[in-house]
């Protein structure tokens, strides 16, 4: 479930973990059909949102590699390795990121064939003792990455300085993002809660309309801090500072976790259809598989472009 970000503006459900990722998605190929499996010891993840993310990503980069091959890196040479034969060839390509791991591919449609938690007896030097796997296998489209397109930064922050970059936050932390792109173009922030099964919409704000209804302009080499009262008039000199919904990083439990999606787009596009949450503040949310099928969609236009973020709220 999420956790309650609270702030005398606006109140907003939040869980968890931004590790901050920088996407450079691709002209789009031609779609084929993927799949792959993985699993998890639960002992490796922080916590039970965190143990599904890695292990439904693990999934996608095992389905990736299968087709694709396998990115090897040595040096300053990058190779993709075919996982059958073993056979090396170097490339010069653009690389898709899925966690910490790059990948020749991207997944555009996914259903998830299962995710369940397996118990297995590990023989160690005290006798023989339970383990918590959580397995999954999944299924969909993907296309290959062949050439890079708008390399966009953002990168998550507890305070507004130099030094405030970081993937983990804890009780009463402000959240920003730092935001830049080398063309102008529209940009809007979702999080996807694992806990409460919705996906809330951060920016545009809540208050936004008109021409930043679906999206917010922003324009070249601008170095943007979101969610800053104190930075909003530099980029959006006409608006309200009470406009701005700051976010304040709360939580009950001992971590939990979450996924952010950046969305820029050097074209203008149409938001999902949303609804408004009165307990967020206003904040506008949709389900996740709406939301997901809304992403797949869009990217069948290569200007539209996706970033993932994790991040980690802890007591």
């Amino acid at each position: 479930m999420w956790s309650l970000v609270k702030s005398s503006q606006t109140y907003l459900v939040l869980t968890a973990l931004i590790l901050t990722v920088q996407f450079s998605y691709a002209q789009k190929a031609k779609l084929v059909n993927v799949s792959g499996s993985a699993e998890i010891r639960m002992e490796e993840a922080n916590c039970i949102g965190e143990a599904k993310q890695r292990v439904i990503d693990a999934a996608r980069i095992n389905a990736l590699e299968k087709v694709f091959g396998r990115v090897i890196v040595q040096g300053t040479n990058t190779y993709i390795e075919n996982i059958q034969s073993g056979d090396r060839v170097q490339t010069n390509t653009q690389m898709n990121t899925i966690g910490n791991s790059m990948v020749k591919g991207e997944i555009v449609e996914m259903e998830i064939e299962k995710l369940e938690w397996i118990t297995r007896d590990q023989e160690n030097t005290t006798g023989i003792s339970n383990e918590l796997w959580l397995f999954c296998e999944i299924k969909g489209k993907a296309r290959e990455i062949s050439e890079a397109e708008t390399a966009f930064e953002i990168f998550p922050m507890n305070c507004i300085t130099e030094n405030c970059v970081t993937s983990n936050f804890h009780n009463r932390d402000r959240m920003y993002f730092n935001f830049r792109t080398p063309v102008k173009g529209y940009l809007s922030i979702y999080m996807e809660d694992n806990e409460d099964g919705r996906v809330y919409r951060l920016f545009p704000y809540s208050k936004m309309n008109g021409d930043m209804e679906n999206a917010v302009p922003v324009k070249s080499d601008v170095e943007y801090i979101l969610f800053s009262e104190d930075h909003h008039k530099n980029y959006f000199p006409d608006l309200s500072r009470s406009i701005v919904d700051p976010i304040v990083a709360y939580t009950t439990k001992e971590k939990l976790f979450n996924r952010v999606f950046v969305i820029f787009s050097e074209e203008e596009y149409k938001k999902p259809i949303l609804e408004v949450n009165p307990e967020a503040g206003g904040i506008k949310t949709i389900d996740p598989d709406r939301f997901h099928k809304w992403i797949s969609q869009n990217e069948r236009n290569p200007k539209f472009q996706v970033s993932n973020l994790d991040i980690t709220i802890s007591k």
